[in-house]
């Protein structure tokens, strides 16, 4: 599990840092205070040297990319549009001992001035079977690359490099040594995958366990199936003798139900929820945190989500108040407002005690 994050010249982040992380993390905040950016670069860091997962993640946040070759694509992810300033993201996490993360991602422009990262980028391609041996390519002189550092791994694999000339190979080797989880606030995810993650989890005999944790929102909810019509695999629950299509069942429903899935089936060890609340009743936000707390223990998941809802902060603080350890922690982000740091963004963490004071003061948190 993390212990702490630090963010540097990551999109709206010029210099975070947050500690004191708990199993389960909520962040709050006022509007572009970056939720969905902290939530980022913690799914960044727990999958180094994955560039495509940049542009998934804009893609989550509904941005066409006409051509993963421009510029002003990857700009995005640098604090300020800035590509000059290099990205850093680290994380202590607690273990036996403690071990850090670090991944640093850079923009090398002109190539004419990087000679040495050129020459690892063709020789990457080459291993890989882009270039025949002894091929010597001279294009790339003057195109863009981004150079993605991750000195923790396995020396042979501890860069790639991202080249932005569509006449070379989008060179990416992914490495990923953490598996994770991440739920955007609007997408949905594919029927098929879906239906197949269910298949997994009937037969490692986790239905029940999935039932169990849905009765919160449906307690009529007897049995699930995956059904096939017209060649589209569906799954379809069974409620009070009925059978109903699981997406006519509200968006809470099956939101969790791809959160439970996501817990039982791929066992993450890090998962990442964007605005949490969504769809969710006030009067069963409780049952939803103790079910996440619950399977999040015995499953050894860190959990990190996003809300905008007060009351999605009471309900997590009364699910895990009599919890020993206490094993919540809330994260407000805000903007500074003093001369040296003016509008830069900080992270305010409160353990329990802060937590009780913070309800008591009826602190705004919605953006």
């Amino acid at each position: 599990m993390y212990k702490s994050f630090r963010v540097k010249n990551f999109r709206c982040f010029k210099d975070l840092q947050i500690n004191d992380l708990g199993r389960v993390n909520l962040i709050a905040g006022q509007n572009n205070t970056g939720k969905t950016a902290l939530l980022e670069a913690g799914l960044v860091l727990s999958a180094p040297l994955t560039p495509n997962l940049l542009l998934d993640l804009l893609d989550s946040r509904g941005l066409i990319i006409p051509d993963i070759n421009r510029r002003d694509v990857w700009q995005q992810i640098f604090y300020g549009l800035d590509t000059t300033r290099e990205i850093n993201l680290s994380g202590v996490e607690l273990e036996n001992d403690e071990k850090s993360r670090r991944l640093s991602v850079n923009e090398l422009n002109p190539m004419e001035s990087n000679h040495e990262h050129f020459a690892n980028y063709v020789q990457g391609c080459k291993r890989d079977g882009y270039f025949p041996d002894g091929y010597i390519d001279t294009r790339g002189a003057s195109m863009l690359v981004y150079s993605f550092s991750y000195p923790d791994a396995t020396p042979d694999s501890d860069h790639v490099y991202l080249a932005s000339n569509p006449e070379l190979p989008f060179f990416t080797k992914n490495y990923a040594d953490k598996r994770y989880v991440y739920f955007p606030a609007e997408a949905r995810r594919n029927p098929q995958d879906r239906a197949d993650t269910f298949s997994a989890l009937e037969g490692n005999g986790k239905l029940p366990k999935l039932i169990h944790y849905l009765d919160v929102f449906e307690p009529g909810l007897s049995d699930m199936r995956v059904r096939t019509l017209s060649g589209s695999s569906t799954i379809w629950g069974y409620v009070n003798s009925h059978q109903i299509p699981l997406r006519l069942m509200g968006t809470a429903l099956n939101r969790f139900a791809d959160i439970a899935m996501a817990f039982l089936v791929e066992k993450p060890q890090v998962i990442f929820i964007d605005e949490i609340e969504n769809g969710i009743h006030h009067s069963v936000q409780s049952k939803v945190w103790k079910a996440i707390g619950q399977v999040a223990r015995e499953l050894d998941i860190q959990v990190f989500a996003t809300t905008h809802s007060y009351e999605m902060i009471e309900a997590a603080h009364e699910a895990f108040k009599d919890d020993d350890p206490y094993e919540f922690r809330f994260h407000r982000l805000n903007r500074r407002s003093d001369d040296d740091y003016k509008d830069e963004i900080e992270a305010i963490t409160y353990n329990k005690a802060g937590v009780e004071a913070f309800i008591r003061s009826h602190y705004e948190v919605r953006g």
